[in-house]
């Protein structure tokens, strides 16, 4: 029994060995450890103290099963055979066709990419009908080379008596989750509305079970019932959670092994596998937030990789329009016009491929290497449509404009340059200035664009809808959050040119703004798709501010548990503690980043 540890082995009543920022039982186990020198609120010797001791046997339990998990999905790779590595392309290239053959290995690294998550049992999705969901008492099988290998991912269709409480968590999903998940996202009925989800859930698998657990942990987090009505039926969803979770991998393992056994991997069968991974990194951040997510990323760059690399290019360039052109069986258009509806395969692609270019610009922060998908950002983020190329505007899918994304991973490949050039003892100051003053150029110029008169956001220039009159409508954001974007790419390029400055004016101003712009939010719950920049701030905050961050924490009610804030939070706490002990010339964004004992996605 420890009383000097951290208090996640207190109430185990363990020993500790107090290493920090994680201990070694708490490492091992896979929880959290809530390591901290005054006593939390719940450790009140009542309900809220067992409150913790029975999420901390949950934590325990999951734990376990990503275990068990991960040593059955290692015996499953080795049965394929190969230990080769992901490879990346490389735009423009001609050799591009000898690096991406699908072998045996990239279906390794898609399988090891998907083993924080928890495996059991799955059903095969129909392909040649496109319907994802068996008829009941049907069987299930699949035909290729390696089938022996995978009888035991053979799952019978679930029974007719769970149909409805299932439904019912999908229709939560996107009645609720989705909207909470991504508030920004309010597609148009010519872009497939939202309706592509619902015909994603019920024709694949793997998104069929990912919903259902990200609705189960919905339900879990956020009370519907008081009391102890609202205790068993979060019991209730983490178990559907768990069931849920299982059936997830298994199907992304599936359909990992089939694809790789296919001499050309289709284009519909490889876009579903990376929205299914995309699904389970987003699972992976919301539900246990730990250094797992970097597989499942690593597993969608390759897939999003091979398919504009097999189907995506014009000559030496990736193109969305060529890839979204073959997803459909031809355009479907309204009677009398040439107005073409987006199908949901379309709809589907361009927002798991938004999903993760943000992702992979957001990790490149902590994971210190600049975006591997950057050399695409010229052809897909970018507003040149002199070429008639559909592109993708993040501020469809996550409520900020490209531009100030885009500066982000500029920053990060210029923390990259620095830090090599450093290493090698090759660091130019003047090169270094040079290179940040053309970033902050563009981004006070960026800033300066969005408070023009006649700046028009892509929220108010979208085709006027004629159901407008009679829906809510949503406030036009899209200006304030990528002002909040700006303002923390600000604090992140200081850091970068300059050290750790906390008490630098640049820095002290971007916060202060950081503060004011989070608090003039529509809703905090907002805040649970601006955690990197809360958490930028947040780290260099003053002593004074800390409060500021806790009290924006705290009104956001449940949903503070649903994503990554109490994780950004936990860094905040941990920075601040070590506010005069920072070596101001080491310390940076990615350090922050990494404080936990591990490289976090926020």
């Amino acid at each position: 029994k420890s009383f000097t540890g951290c208090w996640t082995c207190r109430i185990r009543h363990k020993k500790c060995d107090e290493a920090t920022p994680i201990c070694d039982a708490c490492r091992a186990l896979e929880i959290t450890c809530h390591y901290d020198r005054t006593k939390p609120d719940w450790m009140d010797n009542g309900q809220r103290q067992q409150d913790m001791v029975d999420r901390v046997k949950m934590e325990i339990k999951r734990g376990a099963t990503r275990r068990r998990g991960r040593k059955r999905i290692q015996n499953i790779a080795q049965m394929i055979g190969d230990d080769s590595s992901l490879d990346h392309v490389t735009i423009p290239d001609s050799s591009l066709s000898d690096r991406f053959s699908p072998g045996p290995g990239q279906a390794r690294g898609i399988l090891e990419s998907s083993q924080s998550v928890l495996p059991a049992a799955t059903t095969q999705v129909d392909r040649s009908s496109g319907v994802g969901i068996p008829t009941p008492g049907s069987s299930v099988s699949l035909n290729t080379r390696n089938s022996d290998n995978l009888q035991n991912l053979d799952v019978p269709s679930l029974p007719l008596s769970q149909d409805e409480r299932e439904l019912s968590l999908i229709m939560t999903y996107l009645d609720y989750v989705f909207p909470v998940l991504f508030p920004f996202y309010r597609p148009s009925i010519l872009e497939g509305s939202r309706g592509w989800m619902l015909v994603l859930i019920m024709k694949n698998r793997g998104t069929y079970h990912t919903v259902i657990s990200l609705a189960s942990f919905f339900f879990s987090v956020v009370p519907m019932l008081p009391g102890s009505e609202n205790k068993m039926c979060a019991s209730m969803t983490l178990e559907e959670l768990q069931k849920q979770a299982d059936l997830a991998i298994k199907t992304v393992l599936r359909d990992s092994l089939e694809l790789s056994n296919q001499e050309e991997q289709p284009l519909r069968e490889s876009a579903d596998l990376m929205g299914n991974v995309v699904q389970l990194l987003s699972f992976e951040i919301i539900i246990a937030p730990t250094q797992n997510w970097q597989m499942h990323l690593d597993a969608a760059i390759v897939l999003f990789e091979q398919i504009f690399h097999r189907y995506g290019m014009e000559g030496s360039a990736p193109t969305l329009s060529k890839v979204l052109a073959q997803l459909s069986d031809g355009p479907f258009r309204i009677a009398g016009s040439d107005i073409a509806l987006w199908t949901a395969d379309q709809a589907s692609f361009c927002f798991f491929s938004a999903m993760l270019l943000v992702n992979d610009i957001i990790s490149s922060t902590s994971l210190e290497h600049a975006p591997r998908l950057q050399k695409y950002h010229q052809y897909l983020l970018t507003s040149d449509h002199k070429n008639g190329h559909v592109q993708l505007q993040l501020e469809d899918f996550v409520g900020h404009e490209n531009w100030v994304l885009l500066l982000i991973g500029e920053i990060s490949s210029l923390d990259v340059w620095k830090k090599e050039m450093k290493k090698s003892g090759a660091l130019s100051m003047m090169q270094l200035v040079q290179k940040a003053s053309g970033i902050e150029r563009r981004l006070r110029n960026g800033c300066a664009d969005l408070d023009r008169p006649g700046h028009t956001s892509r929220m108010r220039s979208k085709p006027t809808n004629p159901l407008a009159f009679f829906l809510y409508k949503p406030l036009d954001t899209s200006a304030a959050l990528t002002k909040i974007w700006a303002y923390a790419a600000h604090i992140y390029l200081h850091t970068v040119v300059s050290g750790w400055q906390p008490a630098s004016a640049e820095v002290k101003d971007n916060v202060a703004m950081l503060i004011i712009a989070f608090k003039n939010l529509p809703s905090p719950a907002l805040l649970r798709t601006l955690v990197w920049p809360f958490c930028v701030a947040g780290c260099l905050a003053d002593a004074q501010q800390e409060s500021a961050f806790r009290d924006m924490v705290t009104s956001m009610g449940p949903l503070q548990r649903f994503g990554t804030m109490r994780l950004a939070l936990r860094i905040m706490e941990d920075v601040w503690s070590k506010r005069g002990q920072i070596d101001r010339d080491s310390w940076d964004i990615a350090a922050c980043l990494g404080c936990v004992g591990h490289r976090v996605l926020l």
